[in-house]
């Protein structure tokens, strides 16, 4: 079994993917990039670059070329079915690792994600939510993000579909937070605003083999 589930979940714009850039940024070149070979609907498949290791930790997923980081919606999209996500974190224990870090917004809310399901696999999990607290702060962000306003486009911000996941995420926190109370594992939400090197200072509180 995995040690530890580590995820930043939530909705998009809000800084996930490149808090995990910054902290992989930290670790140097990984000692090996993970092709990941399946068979999915009768056929072999791969998925190039599906994360990398250090040490015993492997970050899901690659760097892009904005800066940023696909992690979840990259590697997991391509899994697709709950059965394939299964046998990849059976293929991840065969090789030592013992802490996944992962980030999505697409199948955040999935429960191949919530405490029930991952701790078949998984010592603990620790689930990190970033989520907006109202559709203002979610127009500002994304027309940032996008550099385009919402005014023209064919949905209104209350229409969208990130904002409805916002509403769902929320949902899902709060019982994934009653799920896991009395128990090592946790689920925390964070700031939006909250600094970019945010993860590398809370990554100093997990026992990690990054190789370093």
């Amino acid at each position: 079994m995995i040690s530890q589930f580590i995820a930043l979940l939530g909705s998009n714009a809000t800084g996930k993917s490149t808090r995990i850039h910054e902290y992989v940024k930290t670790l140097g070149e990984p000692d090996s990039i993970l092709d990941y070979h399946f068979h999915k609907n009768g056929e072999d498949r791969v998925i190039k670059s599906a994360g990398n290791v250090y040490g015993d930790m492997f970050v899901v997923g690659l760097a892009t070329r904005n800066g940023s980081w696909a992690g979840g919606d990259y590697t997991m999209g391509r899994l697709g079915s709950m059965e394939c996500i299964r046998e990849f974190y059976v293929h991840l224990d065969s090789m030592g690792i013992q802490t996944v870090l992962y980030e999505a917004m697409f199948g955040a809310s999935s429960s191949v994600y919530r405490p029930e399901q991952i701790l078949n696999y998984f010592g603990e999990s620790h689930v990190y939510w970033f989520l907006y607290d109202d559709i203002q702060e979610y127009i500002d962000r994304t027309e940032k993000r996008s550099g385009r306003p919402w005014e023209g486009r064919k949905k209104t911000p209350s229409e969208s579909a990130g904002w409805k996941s916002n509403s769902s995420f929320l949902k899902v926190m709060n019982i994934t937070t009653e799920t896991v109370a009395g128990t090592t594992s946790t689920v925390e939400r964070i700031s939006i605003d909250a600094p970019r090197d945010w993860l590398i200072t809370e990554m100093k509180n997990y026992t990690t083999n990054t190789g370093q």
